[in-house]
């Protein structure tokens, strides 16, 4: 009697295994439509976020005039608020897959619970045949085919035990998986409301650089050339004081203490265009009044994430206002070097004294400070000359430079 109770037992959870929860299987799926929708989505926003770019990069090469400045801003709004739409759709799309993963590790979980249970009920079966000697087995049977069904039985139960481990352990590797891609999308979503928070900090500035002008020119032309002629002239003055400070220091390291020059030393902080190398170049003999480009810039679009050249911790973290390098960060690196990230629009969730890996966010691309255009000011220094003093502009970062190119 217990062996057949036994076997009702192996049957009902054989077949409770094998059959689809038909509401899990629905929401699932429907999660899934969702998902796919949600990615569609992201892929028109992004699509126009193409065509933003283009705008704003046709607008930034427009003479300097109060109208034209205006106009740049309206497009920067206006692709940032496209940006914001493609950050909301992915937040949405993560918490989607959180969800469908969340009911994925729920089912997985739950048909592991069942195949522990149709083992351990197999392999009590088993035992129990176990107590059993092949003398007892023939003898109990009143013929010789139903000892023989018998035997297949036992045989077809222990294969059945083998089959089901082997489930067992791939559900289990599975669920592992998968609790590694909800941990992953959990980290992901912490991000994307990051970059969303941000995204929306640097629409308010751009609106209130608007309002800036607006006030500070009285809607006049002839006033924002005035203040534009005014800008260059002081802009001129802290460019040479930048070049006379970081020339002494060039005399105050050793070469042989630094890294071997080579690339991959840093990664590249965006994805982008180099616009102006280091040194001597013909744009920075026009543009600055040394002639002289301390770092490399770089243009990808306007808000993009700027991202830590290497592993490190944020040493310093300030603005030079209108002039120079605008909003700029600064990372010390384990190799005696120091990376200066300049023009920010905003900084990311780091603030001094917080350590930072390769490839994290640290700030997003800009055109603050002293900048023709939406770029990454990318600067390299000698760690233990590195310094930053305080002047009636701001902060003002300097130290003895190297070629960047060098390192990346």
């Amino acid at each position: 009697m217990r062996k057949t109770f036994s076997i009702i037992c192996i049957l009902y959870l054989i077949f409770s295994i094998l059959l689809p929860i038909s509401g899990w299987a629905s929401l699932i799926d429907d999660l899934r439509e969702q998902i796919d929708k949600k990615a569609q989505e992201i892929q028109q926003l992004e699509q126009q976020a193409a065509a933003y770019k283009k705008e704003l990069e046709s607008a930034q090469t427009q003479k300097s005039t109060l109208q034209n400045q205006l106009s740049l801003i309206e497009s920067r709004i206006k692709k940032l608020r496209n940006d914001i739409y493609i950050t909301t759709a992915k937040i949405d799309n993560a918490s989607l897959k959180i969800e469908q993963l969340g009911l994925d590790i729920e089912e997985k979980e739950n048909e592991i619970d069942k195949r522990k249970d149709s083992i351990s009920i197999m392999v009590q079966t088993l035992y129990e045949y176990d107590q059993e000697s092949l003398l007892e087995l023939i003898l109990t049977r009143n013929r010789f085919s139903d000892f023989l069904s018998q035997v297949h039985y036992i045989e077809l139960l222990q294969a059945n035990v083998h089959q089901d481990m082997m489930a067992l352990q791939e559900l289990k590797k599975e669920l592992e998986q998968e609790k590694s891609d909800i941990e992953f999308q959990r980290n992901q979503l912490y991000d994307l409301n990051t970059q969303l928070y941000n995204q929306k900090q640097i629409v308010d500035k751009e609106k209130e650089e608007k309002n800036y002008l607006l006030v500070k020119t009285k809607g006049q032309e002839k006033q924002y050339q005035s203040l534009l002629d005014d800008t260059l002239k002081k802009q001129a003055e802290i460019q040479q004081e930048i070049y006379e400070l970081e020339d002494k220091l060039k005399m105050t390291y050793d070469p042989s203490s630094l890294p071997a020059a080579r690339p991959g030393v840093f990664i590249w902080p965006v994805d982008g265009v180099l616009t102006q190398g280091y040194g001597y170049t013909a744009y920075s003999k026009k543009l600055y009044a040394t002639g002289f480009h301390n770092g490399i810039d770089v243009a990808s679009s306007y808000g993009e994430a700027i991202r830590a050249a290497r592993d490190g911790k944020i040493i310093a973290l300030g603005s030079c206002g209108r002039y120079a390098y605008g909003n700029w960060i600064a990372i010390e690196h384990d190799n005696r070097l120091t990376t200066l990230y300049a023009h920010l629009s905003n900084y990311g969730k780091f603030r001094v004294g917080d350590s930072v890996k390769k490839g994290d966010i640290i700030g997003y691309e800009g055109s603050t400070g002293y900048s023709t255009g939406a770029h990454l000011h990318f600067g390299v220094y000698v760690s233990e000359t590195f310094r930053v003093e305080s002047r009636w502009f701001g902060q003002l970062p300097f130290g003895a430079h190297l070629d960047p190119m060098k390192y990346l």
